[in-house]
């Protein structure tokens, strides 16, 4: 739901630089326009209710394997979330509905109230969608591990609907709607007052730049603001406490804090936040300390930690800028190949932006999922060597432990145990999470094969070894590419388009 949330905001964003263009109804057409807006919710609860039950009925007919319902499940739910934005984005640009909510003619300060009503539809449709998938969500879940919760009520812990919701907002509206509507805010400030900011600074782009610098700080601090949006707190000195701070004293991870993540029990996962030490965060689930051992509650703390050691944070932030710029790139070439004489497609502004838009969507869609999986792996890689166990606590065949001169982890060898720890570590999270094994998701590799790969690597140090340089050459094939694109990009704006 994160990035259908974040690609319907960045629809607000491009909608603003060329309103209308891809209009089809008239300005006055009520009637269509509210039974598109207002339709779309309602064939979303229909369409999802019958997912609902079609996921209950394939849970009934195969009570041996649950992961033919979950499968199901998951997949519908990603189908419907994809038509709840392609729904609003066929509001948003199709018809006129943005229009009647234009409140920045009034004053720039009041269009960021009418954004978020050209939203509710969006938000109204994620709405239904969490409470028609409720009991499926529910029934599927808690056949991870019944026995973990208490069975004296009919709902187990978190699974009441009302702490159900609250997570959902919380976790996957929430975290997204708050920073990017503190960002569409300013934009809409800089976008109104453009020209007095033009003529206060005497440079064109004073607009661009202080729209920048703003998200540069709101990304900083959004860890802090997501700490609230998220329900979270300290997590108590004790024993466990120690053994993940002295994780990190080992590895050189520095965070402000190590907190709990209350989700009612609802969420088995942990996430770290924050590019720089004095607001990075490391969070972990009430449920996952709830029900996993401590080895592997540091298994998945090192994998958190293996995100900001190999700084896959920095590389996402240079993948986005690497990705701006090609489309950037992209379109402007296509703009001035389709004007004047010498014109080579004669393609409308319109077209142009469309052929940005589908670009962007494949870049993204394609690329930085790609990228993610591999990241997602080292991690692992990561968590598992975090767990290394001494010489005698290793129980398995294993290159590092079997061979005292080994110059783990410079040579690439994994300990079997420790690999071994963070596959049971994961599937966990698959069976209390009701994941299917060996469902994949846009940013990750199936649970199977991430831990079918590891396993390989701790019987393989060449192919570890493989693995990293891989890692490397990504690495640093994005920094070329953005150090490359950003100096084509000044010397473009300050030499080249000047002269044309």
């Amino acid at each position: 739901m994160h990035l259908f949330t974040i690609l319907a905001f960045a629809m607000l964003f491009w909608r603003a630089d060329s309103p209308g263009e891809w209009r089809l109804l008239p300005a006055d057409d009520v009637f269509w326009t509210l039974l598109l807006v207002v339709g779309q919710p309602l064939l979303l609860l229909v369409a999802a209710v019958s997912a609902a039950k079609r996921a209950h009925r394939l849970h009934d007919k195969h009570p041996e394997a649950p992961q033919i319902g979950q499968r199901f499940h998951h997949r519908s739910l990603f189908l419907l979330r994809m038509g709840l934005f392609v729904g609003f984005a066929a509001a948003l640009l199709l018809t006129p509905w943005p229009e009647w909510f234009e409140f920045g003619r009034i004053t720039p300060a009041l269009q960021i109230i009418g954004d978020l009503i050209v939203l509710s539809p969006f938000f109204g449709g994620a709405l239904v969608l969490w409470i028609a998938a409720y009991p499926a969500e529910r029934a599927l879940r808690l056949l991870g591990e019944p026995q973990s919760y208490d069975q004296s009520t009919t709902d187990g812990p978190g699974w009441r609907i009302g702490p159900y919701l609250d997570f959902n907002l919380r976790h996957h509206l929430l975290v997204v709607a708050v920073p990017m509507t503190l960002i569409l805010f300013v934009s809409n400030m800089t976008r109104g007052y453009g020209a007095v900011l033009r003529r206060w600074s005497g440079w064109v782009w004073t607009p661009d730049a202080l729209l920048a610098v703003v998200a540069g700080g709101v990304f900083v601090v959004a860890p802090v603001l997501l700490c609230r949006i998220w329900r979270t707190a300290p997590l108590e000195s004790g024993p466990l406490r120690e053994r993940l701070e002295i994780i990190c004293r080992r590895i050189g991870l520095r965070c402000r804090d190590i907190l709990i993540w209350n989700s009612d029990g609802i969420m088995i996962n942990a996430a770290v936040m924050g590019v720089f030490a004095p607001v990075r965060y490391v969070l972990l689930s009430d449920a996952l300390l709830a029900t996993m051992s401590t080895r592997q509650i540091e298994a998945v703390f090192g994998h958190e930690a293996g995100h900001v050691r190999h700084r896959h944070i920095q590389h996402f932030l240079v993948f986005a800028l690497v990705g701006w710029l090609t489309v950037a790139g992209l379109m402007e070439g296509l703009a001035r190949t389709s004007t004047g004489s010498t014109a080579w497609w004669g393609l409308s502004s319109t077209a142009i932006q469309g052929l940005g838009l589908a670009a962007t969507v494949l870049f993204w869609g394609l690329g930085f999922g790609w990228v993610s999986r591999r990241f997602e792996r080292q991690a692992d890689l990561f968590g598992a060597r975090c767990v290394t166990p001494s010489d005698a606590e290793c129980d398995r065949p294993c290159s590092v432990h079997l061979d005292a001169q080994s110059s783990y982890p410079q040579d690439g060898r994994v300990c079997a145990t420790a690999a071994a720890v963070f596959a049971s570590a994961l599937q966990r999270v698959a069976l209390l999470n009701g994941i299917p094994p060996e469902e994949r998701s846009w940013r990750h590799s199936s649970i199977g094969s991430r831990i079918r790969f590891l396993v390989s690597l701790a019987g393989d140090p060449a192919r570890a070894m493989a693995f990293e340089r891989l890692i490397r050459r990504i690495k640093t094939t994005l920094l070329a590419a953005a150090v490359l694109g950003g100096a084509f990009f000044v010397y473009y704006w300050t030499v080249a388009a000047t002269t044309r």
